[in-house]
């Protein structure tokens, strides 16, 4: 039995502990960025989030009942910098939803980002990474770090042909990832040029591109967010939120390609791209 002299400074460790374990859960509810936007939607017209060419080879191998293979290949973005664990970075995002999406399905979706990289140095791991692991897609996010660094725009474009082609040649679909919206882009010489080049070669190869850079400009622009809310402190990459809103956004762009709901051509409508972050 516990003595009268050890009563009181055990009932005030236990004190201590028990406002401690409140403080961290009252911190996580009520200041936690990720639970400030449960409840709160992206919202974006239909016509961002639909393609404008076909994935042939992905909407086959939905239908045949194999294992879907989709290759996340890109930088920062991509790899999950500004994510606050694995779970919330875009491709485990995007896998998450497809998989809710088809449940009969079993989808893997590979992060092969390496933060830095240019859109040559992507090329360059083709062959080890992205090849081997015969993916029915590979979605290519690229341009923001060749632009910062100043890379020659023709250099740029030849290399996106390069690995587009490639990847033809392979029976692989590509789906392009263009830029991501941050208030440093308006000061980079040149930026505009890099992500029309990723729209100018999307539709030169017939090829698929969602515009990362309009959908988040659109989340700004009609007050749904401010930038801070889309960014980390970096102000530069993107964070959980954004990563959810990204990640259910190609979701819905490839559902739509796999089961051939019509496109529209009509005037914007708003629509739901992710409940919350998570």
């Amino acid at each position: 039995m516990v003595s009268r002299a050890l009563q009181a400074p055990f009932r005030k460790l236990l004190w201590i502990m028990v406002v401690a374990v409140t403080s961290i859960i009252i911190f996580y509810f009520f200041y936690s960025p990720l639970h400030a936007k449960e409840h709160k939607a992206c919202l974006a017209p239909v016509d961002l989030i639909r393609f404008k060419a076909l994935t042939p080879t992905l909407e086959r191998v939905f239908k045949s009942g194999d294992r879907v293979r989709i290759a996340a290949l890109g930088s920062s973005s991509t790899q999950g910098a500004g994510a606050s664990s694995k779970e919330l970075r875009y491709p485990a995002q995007l896998q998450a939803e497809l998989q809710r999406r088809f449940p009969d399905s079993d989808i893997e979706v590979a992060n092969l980002g390496i933060g830095g990289e240019l859109a040559s140095d992507m090329l360059k791991r083709v062959d080890g990474q992205v090849l081997p692991l015969k993916p029915a897609l590979v979605i290519w996010q690229t341009g923001v770090n060749d632009a910062i660094r100043g890379v020659d725009l023709e250099e740029f474009r030849s290399t996106l042909q390069k690995g587009i082609r490639l990847f033809k040649e392979q029976g692989i679909d590509v789906v392009l990832l263009d830029h991501q919206y941050y208030p440093g882009a308006a000061k980079l010489a040149g930026f505009d040029d890099y992500l029309q080049a990723l729209h100018d070669m999307a539709r030169e190869e017939n090829i698929p591109l969602l515009s990362r850079y309009r959908i988040m400009e659109h989340l700004v622009t009609t007050g749904q967010f401010a930038i801070s809310d889309l960014l980390a402190r970096d102000r530069f990459h993107l964070n959980d939120v954004s990563y959810g809103c990204l990640g259910t956004a190609m979701a819905d762009a490839l559902e739509n390609s796999v089961r051939h709901r019509p496109v529209q051509s009509a005037a914007p409508v708003p629509v739901t791209l992710v409940k919350g972050s998570n």
